[in-house]
């Protein structure tokens, strides 16, 4: 597909700090949010690499406070003028997420300035059947709702300067294991789903455990789906939103797959990335001012590309919305109507 992308050299073994390099001017004094900041992770490589270019601030979150405080020291130790804000946030909590975004509109206040870029990057990924305290399946709830509710309760604080803002969800390849699952979102044992949400069919052996119990690769990739429906929506709302393949990485978000599915991932022809080359493609979707006027939503090495047909779905996009308003429990219009 023709791709908008300032750089067409771009790729797999593109580091995020070669990309920052690249979008310097577009970084510098922009207010960045990146969720799912951590020790080793991409949302780690992320805020380095945006560091180095004098960003107006960084506001980092995640669900640990001194895991944030780690990433902070780091950064101040070679950009000691940068405005680092530290939030924490458990996704899979509705409370924990307004109490999070009540604490960045009262920073973004401060600063009298809007939001710029906001990165949902947090994620999980489980081995076994979990739900929130409001039942709704864990990896769903912490992959996508929790973002859902986070970006739409942000979205009226967020900038509408030059080229607007820009929200950007990390989902994955593996969007291309199952649709969003309508017909049963949170795998209830038993239950028989409609033959549009069934998995992809003749998927690797090891990606599905095929025994009639929770199949943790179907539901991060019923999540990783939404994340990129959500961008379908947001878009269609007026706001620049992309959904980013960062590639397959070595950080703790695998600490929780269990054995069978790790046969299942380093059976498959993967090309494992550092953590600086999985957050280059984040950059780019988030600075890169040749996407202004791009009408794609996934990328994927650096590059657009195209996603599965049940991930660029208008209609599934729009119903997903709706199941996403009624689990959180508030209606959106999803219009930037800026009040800084």
């Amino acid at each position: 597909m023709k791709s908008n992308v300032s750089h067409a050299e771009f790729g797999a073994r593109t580091t995020a700090t070669k990309a920052a390099r690249a979008f310097s001017d577009e970084i510098r004094g922009k207010i960045v949010l990146i969720t799912g900041v951590s020790p080793n992770s991409i949302g780690e490589g992320l805020a380095l690499a945006l560091a180095a270019h004098q960003p107006g601030m960084l506001i980092l979150a995640s669900r640990t406070l001194s895991k944030i405080q780690v990433i902070s020291r780091t950064i101040h130790a070679s950009q000691p003028t940068v405005n680092v804000q530290e939030v924490v946030v458990d996704l899979s909590s509705l409370k924990s997420v307004r109490e999070a975004a009540e604490c960045c509109k009262k920073i973004l206040e401060k600063e009298g300035r809007g939001l710029d870029v906001l990165f949902n990057n947090a994620g999980i990924n489980l081995s076994e059947r979990r739900l929130t305290k409001a039942g709704v399946e864990m990896q769903f709830a912490t992959n996508h709702i929790g973002p859902f509710l986070l970006t739409n309760l942000l979205l009226p604080f967020m900038s509408t300067g030059k080229g607007g803002a820009r929200v950007v969800n990390t989902s994955s390849e593996a969007h291309r294991i199952s649709p969003v699952r309508f017909s049963d979102i949170n795998q209830t044992p038993g239950a028989k789903v409609d033959s549009e949400d069934e998995p992809r069919r003749g998927l690797p052996e090891g990606m599905l455990r095929g025994d009639g119990r929770y199949e943790p690769g179907v539901a991060y990739g019923q999540s990783k789906t939404a994340n990129v429906l959500f961008s379908v929506a947001l878009n269609r709302r007026g706001v620049k939103s992309f959904a980013v393949m960062p590639g397959t990485i070595a950080t703790d978000l695998a600490r929780e797959i269990d054995e069978q599915g790790i046969k299942g991932l380093t059976q498959g022809q993967f090309d494992w990335k550092s953590i600086d080359e999985g957050a280059a493609t984040l950059v780019v979707a988030g600075f890169d001012p040749g996407l202004n006027d791009e009408a794609g939503a996934y990328l994927d090495d650096c590059q657009m590309k195209r996603p599965s047909k049940w991930a660029s779905d208008v209609e599934k996009a729009e119903r997903l919305w709706t199941l996403s308003e009624q689990l959180v429990g508030e209606k959106f219009l999803g219009r930037k109507t800026s009040h800084l």
